[in-house]
């Protein structure tokens, strides 16, 4: 699963997936254009000798001049990975509309805004099979789960929006594969601050505990690794996925095969 030379943008690097996605994919040869928002983003780019961009993820200005720059640095796009989250552990009824906002454009408007920015880039790929994208959702844009209503409807319109994409550049005769992964929870800062803050309500008596409880709930019994979804990542953006499009890959060890 080769991808030496390949020009790929990744969206949130600093987080724990975006650095383990960086990390193989520098090591399968990808020539990697990292951003994020916050300053460890920068650390994880500096650790991958790769190309940082500041980008704030939901605003449209900031990924018409992202796409500017790579245009005229790069020419072009091979690969695109939309990992780039924010999650909410709120009731639906004590959830502001401003909260509600803020997860939607941080986890779907955002990757409705990279691919109306890098599609150009995207089809300008030379390479044999085209060009490929990898959208982040969620076990819980699957299905729903309490307390996390503005979080799975942001993953679920990942998931279409995903969908809609693929037949689109398809129909437009535009070499460009579209596919979402869907990590169950994986342990990362990000999965743990609601555990945390469980924790603060006296829900739960610990962040491990809370963490092995969720990894009670894998049929494997552990949580899974940043690790285990980069794998994924790469795959999808090798050759090797040539024939896949418009798909979603759950990355849950099981835990969504279970009868409903």
């Amino acid at each position: 699963m080769s991808l030496t030379g390949r020009r790929i943008l990744v969206t949130g690097c600093g987080g724990g997936i975006g650095q383990a996605v960086s990390k193989l994919l520098l090591e399968r040869g990808a020539n990697l254009i990292l951003s994020d928002l916050e300053l460890h983003g920068a650390a994880a780019a500096n650790a991958c000798k790769a190309r940082y961009l500041s980008l704030d993820v939901t605003q449209e200005h900031a990924w018409r001049s992202a796409a500017a720059t790579i245009r005229d640095d790069y020419g072009a796009l091979d690969g695109l990975v939309n990992v780039a989250g924010a999650i909410l552990l709120q009731p639906l009824v004590e959830t502001s509309l401003a909260d509600y906002r803020r997860i939607q454009s941080v986890n779907h408007e955002s990757v409705f805004l990279s691919l109306r920015y890098c599609t150009t880039l995207l089809a300008a790929s030379t390479l044999e099979h085209g060009a490929a994208v990898v959208n982040f959702s969620s076990i819980y844009g699957l299905g729903g789960q309490p307390g996390f209503s503005a979080y799975c409807a942001a993953k679920g319109a990942v998931r279409l929006l995903t969908k809609a994409a693929a037949l689109e550049f398809a129909a437009n005769g535009q070499r460009i594969r579209v596919n979402s992964v869907h990590p169950g929870p994986i342990d990362t800062p990000l999965a743990r601050a609601p555990i945390e803050q469980l924790v603060k309500q006296g829900k739960v008596a610990s962040i491990e505990s809370g963490m092995n409880r969720i990894a009670s709930g894998y049929p494997g019994g552990r949580i899974g690794q940043p690790d285990d979804v980069a794998g994924v990542v790469a795959f999808l953006l090798s050759d090797d996925s040539r024939f896949l499009n418009g798909v979603e890959i759950p990355v849950d060890n099981g835990f969504t095969a279970r009868a409903q």
